[in-house]
């Protein structure tokens, strides 16, 4: 994002531990229902994760197009969101984010090797599970919040904008209002959280950055000086620059993340 403002499982055998199939359903984790999707067989597993605000339906085209090219894939939607619902008495965080996912995934038999896929504030929770999960070979992140775009004059700017829509999304958007207005109101805590994160310098990351993806030039010039330094931290690290891409790179230019999916699944060893 620019902050978007307010407005079957694995191949292998099931264990013990998987309570539920992972065919289209729904694991209750943490008070929450979240509905999971795990389709197709071989190695790595493919896990996408959307942006703020989106669902899994975002990854249907390139999702089965993974498939086709012989890999499992793993799409799920967030609580609150698509079709999974939240525990309203639930704390927000990102780690809580990631650990959801983490429990998800195990339940459904997934132990790795695992490339993760992430749009927007998804890449920040990608980054957040490949620094507690070693199964995480591999990361490709599409206009993602990185470390440093959200500056102290980015925050507080968009936090500004989504506080003064409050009312209008409790009245208008009830369900989503209980996503919503946690999430941005954890997003100081999520930005320190994101800044500090730490990857191990060998993992395999491609960088894209949508060339249209903000809203203001002034956004711009953070954003991709951001992802510049992410991607000059480690000779891991690769940048794309998605030419004449909007935000939501995945539907702009799929070849280009498909490839780029391909790309680190090679470097992955898968």
């Amino acid at each position: 994002m620019g902050l978007a403002l307010l407005s079957s499982c694995a191949s292998t055998p099931r264990t013990a531990a998987a309570e539920a199939p992972c065919d289209g359903s729904l694991l209750e984790i943490e008070g929450h229902r979240i509905w999971v999707h795990a389709q197709g067989a071989g190695h790595p597993t493919v896990v996408f994760e959307s942006g703020f605000g989106n669902d899994s339906s975002v990854w249907e085209s390139l999702e089965k197009h993974v498939r086709e090219r012989g890999f499992q894939t793993f799409v799920y939607d967030r609580a609150g969101l698509g079709k999974s619902t939240i525990n309203p008495s639930a704390t927000y965080s990102i780690d809580n984010d990631a650990q959801i996912l983490r429990t998800a995934l195990e339940r459904c038999d997934i132990a790795g090797p695992i490339v993760m896929v992430g749009h927007s504030y998804g890449g920040a929770i990608g980054l957040v599970l490949a620094e507690k999960s070693q199964q995480v070979k591999g990361l490709v992140l599409l206009d993602a919040v990185v470390p440093g775009v959200w500056g102290q004059g980015e925050l507080e700017k968009n936090l500004a904008v989504m506080r003064s829509q409050y009312d209008e999304i409790r009245r208008e958007a009830p369900e989503l209002a209980k996503v919503a207005i946690p999430w941005a109101e954890a997003l100081p805590k999520t930005t320190q959280r994101v800044d500090g994160v730490s990857l191990p310098e060998s993992l395999p990351v491609i960088d894209i950055v949508a060339e249209n993806g903000q809203n203001s030039p002034e956004s711009t010039a953070v954003w991709r000086e951001a992802h510049r330094k992410f991607v000059g931290s480690s000779p891991s690290r690769t940048y794309v620059l998605a030419t004449g891409s909007s935000h939501k790179v995945m539907k702009d230019k799929e070849q280009v993340v498909l490839d780029a999916i391909m790309t680190v699944i090679g470097r992955a060893g898968g």
